[in-house]
This record gives structure tokens, C-alpha cells and sequence, in this order.
């Protein structure tokens, strides 16, 4: 897409900070697993019943990998044609193929819940897969601008998820990251009630969630805003906020509980701009894992594997998963 490639040449930049990552030394060479015939796994989710791997692709399919391959298990728009909308990539996405963004596992309720880019907040039960059932397409009269990460509460089943806001849905990458829109929004799926409420608003481009252990709070990353900040669901803190991280030396992605401890964020760190520039703009691609705190305990160096940005880093007992829009495959490293 020429604007993606406009956004990350306008960004090559040193950018200063008091939270500056250093990789970890040594290099990790990953397992590839490729999708076939899709690109843009953005997203990762993991079902710990018989580990099957998730996730959404730009042609509007959710795929599923399980023993050695990637299959189709689900879709998110009931317009969806193969013959229309397979192997379509970044260049052309399509409202009538749909395109799954964020995903997270109810594990103890057998349902995976997804993000669409314009069929708002689905679920899809373990067993059936097929069409994704619809649960919310807006809010308050109005549909969703751009919805992306989820965040399912299992105590409740009640379910998080962000919109991160009207400029997203330009696709404008040079735009968004210029403008400092803050209209992305945090907001609730009830599932007692079938309602969506919001929770929060003001966000600089939320891009990433997710909920601590104990289903207390939630960590959104901020895209735009460089930051990262802490929700409070419930106790004496409920429905307040805490910036944890803040002035990133890059651009935070997807956030995830990790399973060894902690959170897991994708951070894109710009590269200095070459002259002449080079073809493809570079980024330092790092995950970082930190602390309910903002404290940064862990680092993981995938720029080899993703030299142009990556999107989200899923740790599930010591494995990790990791994914971009620009890829067409899942790669899989040890996650420390």
C-alpha cells in the first residue's frame, strides 16, 4: 500500500526517550509456519484444549493451524465469496470479505471472540466455526469507527474491546500517525445484558488490550499516543486510569498477558532515515515484556523475522507467536 509505505518513511527517525529498549544479544531463529495463499496475521489466539492456533487474515478469513497446517475455521462477513475474496492482501481490503483483527480465547466457555475491521464485535464457538455470530455492530446509535484488540473477562464472560477511532478508518497511516486523534474509545460487551457501554474516552489510537489474572484491570496501549496506561475494572480504583509506560521510543502494538508472568506489547521502533531511503523503510521490531507496573522485565529481538514491523507477540508456555500485517506467515520463537 503506497500510504503504509508513505507513513513508515515519514516516521524513520530517531526519537528520544527515558524508556529506551535494548534487545537482547544473540540471534533466535524462529519457526515459520505459513499461511498458503493469505497475508496480515495481525493478531494470535491460543486454544489451550488442543493448542490450536488462530488468526485473522486481510482476505476476511480466520484460520486455525492444527497439526502442520493452517485451515479455514471461520469468516466474519456473510457477503464472503472465496471466489471474490481469497489471497486478496493489504492493497484491497474489502467490506464484503470483512477483515478479523483483534481475537482472544474464552477458554472456559469454548468461544472465540474477533474483532472485525467492519462487522464490529463477533463471536464463534470452538466446535462449529463457520460464519461468526454478530454481537455488536455500535454504539449509542452509531456504528464502531474501528475496532481492534478484545479482551474477553472469563469470570463474567463480559467481553473489552477498543475502537481506536474515526481516523483509522482512512487507512492513511502518514495521516494517523501525524493527526494525534484521541477519539479511540474503550468499551464493554455485556454479556448478561447483550449491551455495549463506554468505558473510556480520549484515547490516542488504541491498538493493543489486555485483562491481568485477576480480571482487576486492563492494559491498552496507545499507537499514537506512544503510551501505555492501566484501567481500572474494579476495586477502590474502578473506573479510573494510570499511565504505566509512556514517551516509547516506538509505536506500541498489541498487548498480551504472557503465561510465564506480566504483559507482552509489540513496539516498532523506528530506524533513522537513510538518504537515499532504502526500498523497504526499516523498523526495529522488539517485544517487551513488563510488569503490572510499567517495569520492564524482559526483552525479545524479532527484527531479523520482521524487519518492517510486527503487530503482536503471544506467549503461551514459553512459546511465542508472532504475527504482522505485512507477513504471510505466523512465526514461532522460544519466548525468552
Amino acid at each position: 500500500m503506497k500510504s503504509l509505505t508513505m507513513f513508515w518513511i515519514s516516521i524513520l527517525m530517531f526519537i528520544s526517550s527515558p524508556y529506551v529498549i535494548h534487545s537482547q544479544p544473540g540471534v533466535d531463529f524462529p519457526i515459520i509456519l505459513n499461511l498458503q495463499h493469505a497475508s496480515g496475521p495481525e493478531d494470535t489466539a491460543i486454544d489451550p484444549l488442543d493448542q490450536g492456533i488462530y488468526t485473522g487474515v486481510t482476505d476476511g478469513r480466520i484460520l486455525k493451524y492444527l497439526n502442520g497446517n493452517f485451515n479455514d475455521f471461520a469468516t466474519t462477513s456473510p457477503y464472503r465469496t472465496k471466489e471474490k475474496c481469497d489471497g486478496i492482501n493489504i492493497t484491497n481490503i474489502r467490506a464484503e470479505c470483512g477483515r478479523p483483527l483483534g481475537l482472544d480465547f474464552d477458554h472456559a466457555r469454548g468461544v472465540l471472540y474477533v474483532t472485525d475491521m467492519f462487522y464490529g464485535l463477533l463471536k464463534v464457538e470452538r466446535n462449529n466455526g463457520g460464519l461468526a455470530t454478530q454481537l455488536a455492530a455500535g454504539v449509542n446509535g452509531r456504528n464502531f469507527s474501528f475496532i481492534d484488540a478484545v479482551a474477553v473477562d472469563e469470570l463474567t464472560a463480559d467481553v473489552y474491546f477498543i475502537d481506536a477511532g474515526d481516523i483509522f478508518r482512512s487507512l492513511n497511516y502518514t495521516q494517523i500517525v501525524q493527526s494525534g486523534d484521541t477519539s479511540g474509545r474503550l468499551l464493554k460487551y455485556s454479556a448478561a445484558k447483550g449491551q455495549v457501554t463506554v468505558l473510556l474516552n480520549g484515547l490516542s489510537g488504541p491498538a493493543g488490550m489486555a485483562t491481568d489474572i485477576d480480571q482487576t484491570f486492563i492494559m491498552i496501549s496507545e499507537y499514537i499516543g506512544r503510551r501505555i496506561i492501566k484501567y481500572f475494572i474494579s476495586g477502590p480504583k474502578a473506573n479510573t486510569t494510570q499511565t504505566v509506560m509512556e514517551n516509547l521510543e516506538g509505536y506500541p502494538d498489541n498487548v498480551k498477558r504472557g503465561t510465564l508472568g506480566g504483559f507482552w506489547v509489540a513496539l516498532n521502533i523506528p530506524k533513522p532515515q537513510q538518504q537515499p531511503p532504502p526500498p523497504i523503510p526499516m523498523t526495529d521490531s522488539i517485544a517487551v515484556n513488563f510488569d503490572m507496573d510499567g517495569n520492564i522485565v524482559n526483552t525479545k529481538n524479532v527484527t531479523d523475522t520482521f524487519p518492517n514491523s510486527f503487530s503482536g507477540y503471544q506467549e503461551y508456555s514459553d512459546i511465542a507467536y508472532v504475527g504482522s500485517l505485512l507477513s504471510d506467515f505466523v512465526a514461532v520463537y522460544t519466548a525468552i
